[in-house]
């Protein structure tokens, strides 16, 4: 008997278990029907950090999420997003004490949760937060296999059209109205809605996409955290979180949840709306971690905000914003987002809300809890489980994953004078050995250099770790280690001794090249004290090769100051110093120009990225557009002993070379003479017979070539 007891007894007991184990339990990994899922991501650390977000935040015995980041209050919003994180984290003891805050708090019988409860509580709800508890319902009810939770979310959702919603417009909440909240269009919410409770929840999202349209910024995308119901402009509201007019708080979610709705349903208008995010987001931002922690409206445009609290990396910004690039399937911006998700995997909860951003490193309440859900979101982790139609299960995949790649072609030595790349020698690789997550090839003190299909070529693949988190402390002790890691030219063998470009009168630099990532090209210059802090800019992502041309202009400090104050045909295109560097003590631009040492490129991401270059071409023109022959910059010849393609300056031809626009003539030499024309990399562009000892041949632009008749060389320029 007693044998056949604990045999019933542990029965009823894996019954139990199966019963409480959620029907998908985590990781779900289950690619969207729509947009880009990252198919890499390392889900042990999304459980980290739910470990480090539960310790901190959530609050077991009265079944709060804590916040703000004092420990006396909660808020409904915190309550629907642990709810949320909780159903996908499958973990039903978090969930059924989060609801029960919920229901115990509620502002109608089966509605929505008083704003917020505890110290300084409130009465009326808030809407976006009761959108995401029905949402949270509705997967609870597939996750645990319960009716119950979907009878209280269809309960809850009849509440919500009638109290939070007016006329097909989204009200703040139940007991107020006084303007629009874009980041309260929940659309991926609403369509789950119609098709769990019928309604005319279809007119409700046509409405939402009116009015974000009509708050939406035509240049940058992006739109207020509250909105005026009749003029669609930017406003304060006595629900405001911050004092402030623009994109900030509220505001950073929409991109979020545009991206949800097109992850889910393909809503096109979703994905319209993140295309115009981001039109903007990649060239002004180049990663995630280049976003600012808020953008002030002033003079009718958005800015970043670039105060103490706001110029800062965050996960509510560069996840918010960064998830518009889910919606366009363009190359560049799956790149983008994947430094989306590198940010969130670095960026991490405190370990404890008392104390949090003061003696306690790391994230606050806010964007602790919007890092959970982002990253769930973004990694497949947070499908539509009540309709998993079009959701295709995966096998995270780390080969994926952007990585450091080998460079095809030889390899040529470093410094060799002989070598040369638009009449270029002096080329080096470098990075950083502090062991904090560099790669790269070539090594640091190689060459860069390489020679393919005949042609000389700058390429580097490169990988950085994350910079340190500054404070006094690290500082003072020596602890901050920086990595670095690019390919620089010098113009001369010494590369402390500088060129004075206003003598050679050089105005502008034009490189022919192709990137991916987030690779910033400086000026390198005797005057500028702290290595790192030269002025550049980021160079266009592209995967073909591409010819940028840059203005050097002197104008305050850089060469054209970071208000982009002086004149110039093509202001994205303006140099300018860092944010970080002191103004005060940065050189100006006049004087950079009298000690140029050299140019450099290197891969910059405060979060730590990967980065790939290929440079073509590199040219000083003067002011009519002329390129400056580089011996003019270096002082140096080329060797006439070519050892790759042709590199070489050499005695001139006895045969006579003239120019006439785009062609290049050969008079008076020997009869049957090789007509040969390089560009400056000593990649042929064309070619010919001296029949009768005359000969002329097209080239394909303007600029330096080297003109081989017979075995003898000249140097020519076509203007």
């Amino acid at each position: 008997m007693k044998n056949t007891f604990k045999v019933a007894i542990g029965a009823l007991a894996l019954t139990a278990a199966a019963a409480y184990a959620g029907q998908y339990p985590f990781p779900q990994n289950m690619k969207h029907p729509h947009g880009t899922t990252i198919e890499y991501a390392d889900t042990d650390m999304i459980k980290e950090h739910y470990k480090l977000w539960k310790q901190a935040w959530y609050q077991a015995s009265n079944g709060w999420v804590l916040a703000p980041e004092g420990t006396c209050s909660t808020v409904s919003e915190a309550i629907a997003y642990g709810m949320l994180i909780s159903v996908y984290m499958d973990d039903q003891d978090v969930f059924k004490n989060l609801y029960k805050t919920w229901t115990g708090n509620s502002a109608g019988a089966n509605g929505g949760m008083n704003w917020r409860i505890g110290c300084s509580g409130g009465t009326g709800t808030a809407s976006d937060a009761d959108f995401d508890a029905a949402l949270a319902l509705v997967m609870a009810s597939k996750q645990w296999n319960d009716d119950s939770y979907l009878t209280a979310g269809k309960s809850l959702i009849s509440w919500i059209a009638t109290n939070d919603i007016a006329s097909n417009k989204i009200k703040p909440g139940n007991q107020w109205n006084d303007g629009f909240n874009p980041s309260y269009a929940t659309t991926a919410n609403f369509q789950l809605f119609q098709d769990v409770a019928g309604g005319s929840w279809s007119s409700v999202i046509s409405q939402a996409y009116t009015d974000l349209n009509g708050c939406q910024d035509s240049k940058t995308g992006l739109v207020p955290d509250w909105c005026d119901w009749n003029s669609h402009k930017p406003i304060l509201t006595s629900a405001a979180v911050s004092n402030d007019i623009g994109f900030y708080d509220d505001a950073a979610r929409t991109p979020w949840r545009m991206a949800w709705a097109y992850y889910w349903y393909g809503d096109t208008k979703a994905q319209a709306f993140n295309k115009k995010v981001v039109d903007w987001l990649i060239p002004s931002t180049h990663t995630a971690s280049g976003v600012n922690s808020g953008y002030a409206y002033k003079s009718n445009s958005y800015e970043a905000d670039m105060s103490v609290k706001r110029n800062f990396v965050s996960s509510t910004f560069s996840g918010g914003l960064g998830l518009a690039t889910s919606s366009i399937s363009s190359d560049e911006a799956k790149a983008y987002l994947g430094t989306v998700y590198r940010v969130l995997k670095e960026k991490k909860s405190c370990t404890s809300a008392s104390g949090c951003g003061e003696t306690v490193v790391g994230e606050k309440y806010y964007p602790a809890t919007l890092n959970m859900l982002y990253l769930l979101l973004l990694t497949g982790n947070m499908p539509n489980l009540y309709n998993t139609t079009g959701f295709e299960k995966f096998t995270p995949d780390p080969t994926k994953a952007p990585s450091v790649s080998d460079i095809e072609g030889q390899q040529m030595a470093s410094r060799d004078s002989t070598v040369g790349l638009s009449g270029f020698w002096n080329w080096g690789a470098y990075h950083d050995k502090l062991g904090i997550g560099t790669k790269m090839v070539p090594d640091s003190g190689s060459s860069p250099l390489y020679l393919k299909d005949g042609a000389i070529y700058a390429e580097a693949s490169m990988e950085i770790g994350p910079e340190p988190e500054w404070t006094q402390e690290k500082a003072d002790a020596g602890l901050l280690k920086y990595p670095s890691a690019g390919i620089a030219m010098s113009f001369l063998s010494n590369d402390k001794k500088g060129v004075d470009f206003t003598k050679l009168n050089i105005k502008s630099l034009r490189v022919t090249m192709k990137a991916s990532g987030p690779i910033r090209m400086a000026i390198l210059n005797e005057f500028t004290g702290e290595a790192g802090a030269e002025p550049g800019i980021y160079v266009p992502v592209s995967g073909d090769y591409v010819a940028t041309t840059y203005d050097l202009t002197p104008c305050d400090m850089g060469f054209l100051g970071r208000d982009k104050s002086c004149s110039s045909p093509n202001p994205d295109s303006l140099i300018n110093i860092l944010s970080w560097v002191d103004q005060a003590k940065a050189p100006e631009g006049a004087q950079i120009l009298k000690g140029v040492t050299g140019i450099k490129w290197e891969v910059k991401d405060a979060k730590g990225g990967i980065g790939e270059l290929s440079i073509k071409a590199v040219e000083f023109l003067d002011a009519s557009g002329n390129v400056v022959d580089p011996e003019k910059i270096t002082g140096i010849k080329i060797s006439d002993t070519p050892k790759t393609g042709i590199q070489a300056v050499a005695a001139p031809a006895a045969a006579k070379i003239t120019v006439a626009g785009m062609n290049i003539s050969v008079e008076g030499a020997k009869a049957g003479s090789n007509i040969a024309v390089f560009n400056m990399q000593g990649k042929l562009v064309a070619s010919g017979k001296a029949i009768f000892g005359n000969a002329a041949v097209s080239v394909p632009s303007k600029g330096l070539y080297m003109v081989r008749v017979g075995n003898k060389l000249s140097k020519v320029s076509v203007k």
